[in-house]
This record gives C-alpha cells, structure tokens and sequence, in this order.
C-alpha cells in the first residue's frame, strides 16, 4: 500500500482521510454508507491475505476480540477480506496514543502512569481470559481520552506468524524494548509476555525510558535476556522506593517469576503509591462472552458522534508514531461477524473502541488515534460478518423509579373493598327486578315504564409531579455535583460527556466513566429529573447534568 486510497470507494466506506501508515497498513477515517456514520477503517497489507495461516488467526482472534465486554477494548464493528485486503472496521474514537502523550509530556506522575497501565490491565485479564494474547503491547497501541480513560488496541494482528517476530517484509511487529526474553528464544507468546510488556510501559512511563535502549536487534535480545533492569530509582531518585519489587517482578526474566494476572500486577503498583483499590461496587471490569446482533452498552464513555468535541489517536500495531488522527470514543458494541465475498465488507462486532468500542492513534481529531479528527472504529454494517456485542456493567440496586413490593400488596385491601360494593350493589338491582316482575304480575296487564337516568362517571386522573432534581453545586454551567457528596467535577465532566455522547439527552440510560481522582471506571445510571439528568451510582456519587 504505497499510494494513498483518501477520495476512492472500498466496499460501503467511502475512504476520507489517511490517519496513519505503518507495517501492518493504513488507517483511514472512511464513511460507512450503508450505517450511514464515520468509522476509523484499517485496511491490511495486501500480502497479509495471501497468508492462509495469519488470515485464519486474524478472523479467529478478531471475532474473539468482537465478543469482549470489556471497556478498555475498543470495538471492532467488521472485519474481513473484501478484493484481497484484510480489513478491520473499528469505532471512532477521541484521544492520543500513548506514544504521543510521552511525547508530548514527558515522563508521567507515578499516579497518573499507574492509573492509565491499570486500565490496560484490566483489558489484558479480559482477553486473556478469553484466550487471547495481544503480542504487542506498547505506547502506541494504547490510547488516552482527555480525562484519562485508556483503550487497548490491535489485538489479532500483532503477529503474522507464530514462528517468527518479523512480517513478511521484515520489519518488527512486536518492538524489541517491550519484548519478553521467552519471545527471543522462539516461544510462544502468553499472558505472561504481555505482562512483561505492560511493565515495560509503566516502567517507560515513570522514566521516559525503555528498561533496556537498543539502537540494533541484536543489543535489544541480548539486554532483554543478559543484562539486569536498572531501578527506577537509579534513572530518577524521586520516584518511590515501594514501586520498585513491582516492576522488578513484572519484568522478571522468569515468566514464572512474574505476576499471574495484569490485575494482581496493577493492584500492587496502586498499593505502592497509596491509591484506593478496586471497589466491589464501583470498579468496572466486565467480561463478556454472549452473542447477538444489538449493539449493548459497555462500560466505557459512549461514542461521541461526528462533530464531538475532542479527538483520538488510534495507533496500530507497527504504525510509525504519530501517523493517526483522532477519533471519537465511544460504547464498545459487539456484533456476531459475517463474511462476505469480494464487493461487500465483513461487519463484526465490538472490537477496537463505547461508549461507545482501536488501534491507531492520533493528535485530536476524528481518526483511528491521530491528528485531532474521527478515526479508528466503527458499528457492523449490513450484509457483512458481525460479532455478538458486550454486555453492559450493571448498577447495583433497584432503580429509580420503580415501585417497591410492600406498595403493590397495600392495593390488595382496597380491590376488596371495591369487590363488596360491587356486589351489593349487584344484588340490590337483581332484588329490585324480581320485585317489579311480582308487582305487575298481580295487577293485571299494566305497562310501567321506568327510565333510569344515566349514570356517568368521571375518571379523576392523577398527574404526578415531577421528581424534583437533588440539591447541586454547580462546576460549571453545564454539570454540578450532588451537594454533600463525594463526587468531583473532573469526575462529573467524564459522565456529561459520556451521558451526552452515548444518545439524545433527556432519556434514561446507563453510562460508565472514568475518574482521574480515583484512577477507576464508574457505572452511573442517568434519569430525567425536574428538568435536568440525575446520574448517581459509583460509591455514592451524584452529578447533575444542566
């Protein structure tokens, strides 16, 4: 793929934009004209498909990865061969790639380095305990939204063979510095390689600094496998010393020597620095595994439609940094996928970024992660393969709204109360009728009319008031917080912006979002309430919506 498709047709998408290009082939922000939305369309080296072995793989752990509820996973919508080219349809999402934010930024606050690499934790467990393994995790296939919520890209495409880390065309698909030792020496990936991975980007994170720099494959196998991983404290003295075993352990040149889940290896990075833990109630981590043909709500910020505020970068695995635009993020959603010939898409379900369902990534704008501009996921799309769409968190307790028990029995006394009346009544009439018959019966043949005036009945209807919205201080004139409760408005915009882009305002729904205070996703359910939306859940949070 040299020349650039921007302003051509492949399929339903009309092709828009070129938001990056990298070894495994390029991602657009293309127009699905049958959904009749923007979607971020990453289209495959055109020898992948030629590839009997990486193309069954690729379907395989696509229509795996479609079926994941999880929130940090962006969704895949579709995904096929259409005139011989592999491609994945993805949700659009709004962000940066990691690789931009360090960029960008610099070396991270341990907090907000932890907080981010917990989400991308929570995704791996999810995936691999869907039996997948990513293969390449790395700042450029996590992506970042302006409040923080973090999307794990690629899954599928990672690795065009299992006996060798190279494409066809030789450059790397897994890069080097975040490589577990095992994968030098020609074994397989597993979980464990993916936990060496995500510790390396922490590691990169809290130094703006691989853990061991090679300029040459030969140096990054031999420093993988030979030399020791130098504190984090040797690089910058003002990190804390109780982050130290944890990434010491996590990079462990054992695989046996590491973690055994992503989530033990966060939960012991949020303990070193003090950080709350995952709450039963309030952390979100779904995993879900059922099919279906709807797109369900995940937890995750829903989707912002075209023209949102904000921009995503979605970068693909072996994109050059930097190549994608942004994109908008949204409710993952997951679709049962189904192939097509040649002429048609392949649509499939959740996949790469859910609110709202990624790989590339970009400067803000729509993209699949690039500049600024929607890019990377999109929904399934008639005719095509779809996959089964996650299923949402759930809220914990009864809804707003609806009546408790003890209120439907209190009818049972009245309805019998009514049922007495009704047949006395009943039996007065039938009295007064044998009555009349005897009367007239005794007199002889007289005629007596009797003109019974019609009753009416007014039904008396009951209008019940609106449900006055809860006190609020405002943060801006937008959103507030509940008065006297532990909600911050950083935590308030995160659920405004998903409320607002997951559907039209005004109606009932759940949403999730992220909190940079606490580092943990919230499942919040949103009601209409005297004229604003009331969104309460999480542990104790209350945000009203203007």
């Amino acid at each position: 793929m040299s020349a650039s498709r921007v302003g051509t047709q492949f399929g339903p998408y009309r092709l828009d934009q070129l938001l990056g290009r990298g070894g495994m082939g390029e991602v657009y922000r293309a127009y699905d004209t049958v959904k009749d939305r923007e979607v971020a369309l990453k289209l495959l080296n055109p020898q992948l498909a030629d590839d009997q072995v990486y193309q069954e793989r690729f379907r395989r752990e696509s229509r795996a990865v479609a079926r994941l509820g999880e929130p940090h996973i962006i969704p895949i919508h579709d995904f096929g061969d259409l005139d011989g080219v592999l491609y994945l349809d993805m949700r659009l999402v709004s962000g940066k790639d990691l690789r931009k934010v360090l960029s960008g930024c610099g070396a991270l606050s341990p907090k907000r380095a932890v907080g981010i690499v917990g989400q991308i934790a929570e995704a791996l467990d999810a995936a691999h305990a869907g039996g997948l393994v990513h293969r390449d995790v790395k700042p450029e296939n996590i992506l970042v939204t302006d409040h923080d919520f973090a999307y794990l890209v690629d899954f599928g495409i990672a690795q065009a063979d299992s006996s060798t880390h190279l494409t066809q065309t030789g450059s790397t698909i897994g890069s080097f510095a975040y490589m577990a030792p095992e994968q030098f020496d020609n074994e397989a990936a597993s979980p464990a390689s993916d936990i060496y991975a995500l510790t390396a980007v922490l590691f990169e994170c809290l130094t703006g600094q691989v853990p061991h720099p090679a300029g040459t494959v030969s140096k990054a196998i031999k420093a993988a496998v030979l030399d020791p991983t130098p504190t984090l404290r040797s690089l910058n003295a003002d990190l804390p010393e109780a982050l130290e075993p944890v990434i010491a352990r996590g990079l462990a040149k054992d695989p046996t020597q590491r973690y055994a889940s992503a989530a033990d290896f966060a939960a012991d990075a949020r303990a070193a620095l003090g950080m709350p833990g995952e709450g039963a109630t309030a952390a979100v981590k779904t995993i879900s595994l059922r099919k279906g043909d709807d797109e369900s709500a995940v937890a995750e910020p829903a989707s912002a439609g075209p023209g949102a505020e904000g921009a995503t970068e979605i970068m693909g695995a072996g994109a050059e940094p930097g190549a994608y635009d942004r994109t908008q993020f949204g409710v993952p959603a997951a679709y049962s996928p189904t192939m097509m010939r040649p002429s048609g898409p392949v649509p499939l379900g959740s996949g790469y970024a859910p609110p709202p369902q990624p790989g590339f990534t970009s400067q803000p704008q729509p993209g699949y992660i690039s500049q600024p501009q929607p890019g990377y996921i999109s929904q399934p799309q008639p005719g095509y393969v779809s996959q089964p769409q996650p299923v949402g968190p759930h809220v914990y307790g009864q809804p707003p709204g609806y009546p408790q028990q003890p209120q439907r029995r209190s009818m049972v006394p009245i309805l019998a109360v009514v049922a007495v009346i009704l047949l006395i009544v009943l039996g007065g009439v039938i009295y007064f009728a044998l009555s009349s018959k005897s009367a007239n019966t005794a007199n002889g043949p007289t005629t007596v009319t009797q003109t019974v005036a019609p009753q009416t009945t007014t039904a008396t209807s009951t209008t019940t008031p609106a449900v006055p919205a809860p006190a609020s201080t405002p943060c801006d004139s937008t959103v507030g917080i509940g008065t006297d409760t532990p909600t911050s408005c950083p935590f308030a915009a995160a659920v405004r912006s998903a409320y607002l882009s997951s559907g039209v305002k005004g109606e009932a729904r759940q949403v999730t979002a992220y909190s940079p205070v606490t580092g943990m996703s919230y499942v919040m359910a949103c009601n209409p309430q005297g004229g604003v939306v009331v969104c309460t859940g999480g542990n104790n949070a209350v945000v009203v919506i203007y």
